[in-house]
């Protein structure tokens, strides 16, 4: 028996006829009996993480002079087949069950999973929760900030139950009203106000900005850490991103991120198989129709990324980080100084930082595998920059192709006996009495982040430069704005780093 099935293994007539309403306007159900109660109409709720409904009044049609709007089907099951307001995603399963089994199951649910995308640790279980970063470092001791970008309510520490189904957070990916968000400091749980009442009637498919939420914002801020994903992609041109823009294609996500059973394709390092399909230019364009008649370009195809040409530049509508110092953080600095772009250089919490804009990627070799630091390693580093994100490729490998990265760069909290990046607790009490962010007290706070996390630290520390890659995707240019000949051939690339003797126009090629 399944997790979800565990809730009731029985059925009542309510929980059927929802469930039949639902399937007649397309929504598949599998009827399960939602936890019971006292309270006939209201189902029992043991999952102190649930949001509270503080809203009795369901939403109404105040104007007189407009015909009601016509019920969502959602609607329909809370106001005429169940009678009573959303309490928590247990309502969601009453109908949707092999829903929640199948998020349970999957990636962004997880965090981690095998980790065939990490090279020699093809069968190990890894990902974002015992991977080091040099943005905030690292999740343990700091789940209950970092996880306001998880799909689930109350994940605080790691006593946290990735089986219950009940801490799923279904709203963030569904609501349609734009009007749904997760508070900052509260492990998930919506932002005060927010009216989830309105929200769970009017649920739906997913849209970028539902995906924005958390992507667009990762590293703490907006296009913080990717730099070719922001919130302006929501609502933007062609010019910005062929396949967004709304004068262009207006993809949603979904289109390349192929779904099945919520696994989403894409994921780099695990889990990249849970859909079925790879991402993929060619999924659309079709390699043997590509550049008709202009065989000089079909010659790179071989040894040459789509993107590596078809992105030149990121960050073009919105700043990106590109340096991030810890070092600096803790000064108490008024006024706190800007740059160019109006962008904060500077955080007592943080450090400070480095933004740029219309940053050319750096082109590596790459063939699907990276190289990763895992929280648990013995060493992070023999030599600095310690890399703490790297493609696997090279110009003796024919599987390997040139495509274009992020380069990231900062200084970062290590401890130099053991070599190893140290995870200090920032946030909260989950990892002790001692957050930086509360005290500013970096021996305790990477003593308890240490400890939290099972490192071996030998109790001192240093910053020590880091260096991570990621890969670019987004912010595909139109056509006509693609990288041209000479932009590689007349002095912009360092070839012999890459590999060649010399620039391969002059006849130097590869394997």
């Amino acid at each position: 028996m399944t997790a979800i099935h565990k809730l009731n293994a029985g059925r009542d007539g309510a929980t059927i006829v929802a469930c039949m309403l639902l399937a007649t306007v397309g929504f598949s159900c599998t009827q399960v009996s939602p936890p019971t109660n006292d309270n006939d109409n209201t189902p029992a709720n043991t999952n102190d993480n649930t949001p509270a409904n503080t809203n009795d009044n369901t939403p109404a049609n105040t104007n007189d002079n407009e015909p009601p709007a016509e019920k969502t089907a959602h609607a329909v099951i809370f106001d005429d087949v169940l009678g009573r307001n959303y309490e928590g995603p247990s309502d969601c399963l009453i109908c949707h069950s092999d829903v929640g089994d199948e998020m349970l199951a999957s990636g962004h649910w997880n965090w981690q999973g095998t980790s065939t995308g990490i090279i020699g640790r093809e069968e190990e279980i890894h990902g974002k929760r015992d991977l080091i970063n040099n943005f905030c470092i690292a999740v343990p001791s700091n789940e209950g900030r970092c996880t306001q970008c998880h799909p689930s309510y109350g994940w605080s520490n790691n006593s946290f139950d990735f089986e219950d189904p009940a801490n799923i957070d279904c709203l963030i990916c569904h609501d349609t009203t734009g009007t749904y968000s997760k508070a900052k400091a509260t492990a998930g749980l919506p932002e005060e106000g927010v009216d989830l009442q309105v929200v769970a009637r009017a649920v739906g498919e997913p849209s970028r900005e539902n995906c924005g939420k958390c992507h667009y914002f990762a590293g703490g801020g907006d296009n913080v850490k990717h730099g070719d994903l922001a919130a302006v992609l929501n609502n933007t041109s062609r010019e910005a991103d062929v396949h967004m823009g709304v004068d262009g294609l207006n993809y949603s996500c979904q289109q390349c991120h192929i779904t099945k059973d919520h696994g989403i394709a894409g994921m780099p390092l695990h889990s990249r198989d849970e859909a079925g399909v790879d991402v993929a230019c060619t999924n659309c364009h079709i390699e043997s129709n590509l550049h008709q008649e202009l065989d000089v370009i079909n010659i790179h195809l071989d040894s040459v990324a789509c993107q590596a040409c078809h992105i030149p530049a990121i960050a073009r509508q919105t700043p990106t980080k590109t340096y991030w110092d810890w070092s600096e953080a803790g000064q108490d600095i008024d006024p706190i100084p800007t740059d160019q772009f109006g962008k904060p250089t500077y955080d007592k919490k943080k450090g400070s930082f480095v933004w740029d804009m219309n940053v050319k990627p750096e082109l590596k070799w790459f063939n699907g595998q990276w190289r990763r630091v895992v929280i648990s390693d013995e060493r992070h580093y023999e030599t600095l920059p310690a890399i703490l994100a790297e493609p696997v490729g090279s110009f003796e490998d024919a599987g390997s192709k040139l495509y274009p990265f992020k380069k990231m760069e900062g200084k970062t909290p290590a401890d130099p006996v053991n070599q190893i990046m140290v995870v200090p607790h920032l946030f909260g009490t989950a990892g002790g009495e001692n957050p930086y962010w509360g005290k500013f007290d970096w021996k305790l706070a990477l003593e308890e982040g240490a400890a939290y996390a099972g490192q071996d630290y030998s109790g001192e520390y240093e910053f020590v430069e880091t260096v991570m890659y990621m890969s670019v995707n987004h912010e595909i240019a139109p056509k006509e704005q693609a990288l041209g000949c000479t932009d590689c051939h007349a002095g912009g690339i360092d070839w012999v780093e890459l590999g060649f003797d010399d620039d391969p126009w002059e006849g130097t090629g590869r394997p």
